[in-house]
């Protein structure tokens, strides 16, 4: 539920998008053999994150504004507008706590054992590509 300038913005998440929901319980299942304990790692199907990407009905007009804001300078609108685009295309998502570089590296080996179509990480000040998505524009 966190947000930044009103865009969804998961401080110490990776996110990951997988070809299928399948796809994506199998590396929720390689993370928590990795050591990842099972509260900090979820699969989740492309409908249920769309849904929830539109469903914002608590936003205000100042949300709104910084909304139009990022979509302009193109940074967490566009990841958002590229998500939606991968649930409308069936994929699904993963989605791992991963508040220290410790994690991130972990995050890295799995990935090379199910890889995805692409993976971000959240940061405070900044959205690490671990994984380019081929189909972004």
């Amino acid at each position: 539920s966190e947000t930044s300038m009103g865009v969804f913005y998961p401080v110490h998440y990776i996110i990951a998008g997988y070809d299928s929901l399948d796809q994506a319980e199998a590396a929720e299942a390689a993370f928590r053999e990795s050591g990842v304990d099972a509260e900090d790692v979820r699969a989740a199907p492309g409908e249920f994150v769309a849904a929830q990407l539109e469903s914002r009905s608590d936003r205000n007009a100042m949300d709104k504004l910084n909304n139009e804001l990022v979509k302009i300078f193109g940074t967490e609108k566009g990841y958002t507008t590229e998500d939606k685009q991968h649930a409308d295309d069936g994929g699904a998502f993963l989605f791992v706590y991963a508040p220290d570089d410790e994690d991130a590296a972990n995050a890295k080996k799995v990935f090379t054992k199910t890889p995805p179509v692409f993976a971000r990480r959240y940061l405070r000040i900044a959205i690490e590509q671990m994984v380019m998505n081929p189909k972004a524009p």
